[in-house]
């Protein structure tokens, strides 16, 4: 086992360069100049040159892309072009916001997803079958930030249960943290159920059943155990979104959050502070992508981690 972590821990370093080499060439071709941006369009062309000169825009895009990434192994992520702050300063102030919307949401769907979809397979075909499978299809079928602003009108307008904006407090995190787990819990609720019905089928439950075992030993020592495969992977994903993927949660709610801060460092071609976004967040996929492996081999041993 040892030597399969190390094996993924060095192939996550390729992965990391190529995801940060496409984003930097993709941050560096893409139009306008961020010397003129950064300046207005009241500054002189001497003071452009010496904006790209101070901050290296003048020396080729590989060359620049090696620098980074040298400070960034020295553990210097840079300075904000334009607010002129310290990026990795910046994203410690902001990621507590991010990751507490991620695992309240993660939370909602491990805890209410996995039930229902597990209810939803042994009460096949019956009513509470179909209506888990009304509300998921309901749930998925809504944008995040169209459930967002209802949510706002009905329970922060109109029923005044919680705050509509911010980040002051636990309660702020509530709405927002269903609002992004609406869609994935309604997957989550599928997927369980799906992966449920299918283990159900197979041979050796239908041996236990003959055997003369209750339906309950039946349901979490044989279905449940056997069939979580599928359900880890979904949920490792959902895990490795925390980061990056609340994107319109935190807009539609004013969250202070990871990634407000890079969409807005995008729209203004702020490199220091998407590539420090871009960098965190690859490494922590890759830490949660082998972390769901090495579960693979807890739920179920005949997985090999060497293949």
């Amino acid at each position: 086992m040892v030597k399969y972590i190390i094996k993924r821990i060095l192939m996550l370093i390729p992965v990391i360069f190529g995801i940060t080499l496409f984003i930097y060439v993709i941050m560096s071709l893409a139009p306008g100049d961020p010397a003129t941006l950064i300046l207005g369009p009241d500054a002189t062309y001497e003071e452009i040159l010496a904006k790209r000169e101070e901050l290296g825009l003048n020396d080729p895009i590989l060359v620049r892309y090696f620098k980074y990434m040298a400070g960034v192994l020295h553990g210097d992520f840079g300075i904000s072009w334009y607010n002129e702050y310290d990026v990795m300063g910046e994203f410690l102030n902001r990621i507590p916001n991010t990751l507490l919307l991620g695992l309240l949401s993660n939370a909602i769907v491990i805890l209410v997803g996995i039930p229902l979809g597990i209810i939803a397979a042994v009460k096949q075909n019956g009513v509470i079958d179909y209506c888990t499978l009304v509300l998921a299809m309901l749930f998925s079928s809504m944008p995040a930030f169209w459930f967002g602003l209802m949510a706002q009108i009905f329970f922060c307008l109109n029923l005044g249960w919680f705050p509509a904006t911010g980040a002051e407090s636990l309660k702020h995190f509530i709405l927002p943290a269903v609002t992004l787990a609406s869609a994935s819990l309604a997957g989550q609720v599928r997927l369980t159920r799906t992966s449920m019905l299918e283990v159900n089928k197979l041979d050796y439950v239908r041996t236990a059943r003959a055997k003369g075992c209750s339906e309950s030993r039946i349901v979490i020592r044989h279905v449940l155990r056997n069939g979580l495969l599928p359900v880890v992977t979904s949920i490792g994903a959902h895990i490795a979104t925390i980061v990056g993927g609340a994107i319109v949660t935190e807009s539609v709610f004013a969250i202070p959050g990871v990634a407000s801060l890079m969409i807005n460092a995008v729209k203004i071609r702020d490199v220091p502070v998407v590539m420090g976004v871009i960098v965190v967040i690859s490494v922590f996929v890759g830490v949660v992508n082998l972390l769901v492996d090495l579960l693979y081999a807890v739920i179920d041993p005949r997985v090999k981690l060497g293949s």
